[in-house]
């Protein structure tokens, strides 16, 4: 038993890693999302401050500990990186309105859901197309 747990664990230990930071991420976005909001920032402008505000932290992160990704291509990697976010960045935006403008879901909540989707999302193509490796 409890080798089939340990063998579960290193299934799956890049993924958790990557919700873990993940988890420090979103404390970051939501908390900036929150703060704005707060001082009567519009949410989708309070939504792609916030992201910026995890992004950096995502990234240095995610390069160094969850994927170990040392290749000497920051320039490529930086680039696709980027423009994941940005995609990413764009759906946030249309989810977060379609939750609130057309779904009539609070701001604050709105955001609670979008974050497990482009999560997700954001994995997919970190590990496929950032941060692969060919072995």
């Amino acid at each position: 038993m409890y080798l089939k747990l340990i063998n579960l664990f290193n299934k799956y230990k890049k993924f958790i890693k990557f919700c873990f930071v993940g988890a420090l991420n979103t404390i970051i976005t939501i908390g900036v999302y929150y703060l704005l909001i707060f001082c009567g920032v519009h949410y989708l402008i309070s939504n792609i401050i916030g992201y910026f505000a995890g992004m950096a932290n995502s990234y240095l992160l995610n390069n160094s500990w969850v994927f170990r990704d040392l290749s000497k291509k920051h320039i490529l990697k930086v680039t696709k990186f980027l423009l994941i976010n940005v995609i990413v960045l764009l759906l946030s935006e249309g989810l977060l309105y379609l939750f609130v403008d057309l779904f009539g879901i609070g701001k604050y909540i709105a955001i609670i859901l979008v974050v497990p989707i482009t999560t997700i999302i954001n994995y997919v193509l970190y590990n496929y197309f950032v941060f692969w490796k060919n072995k």
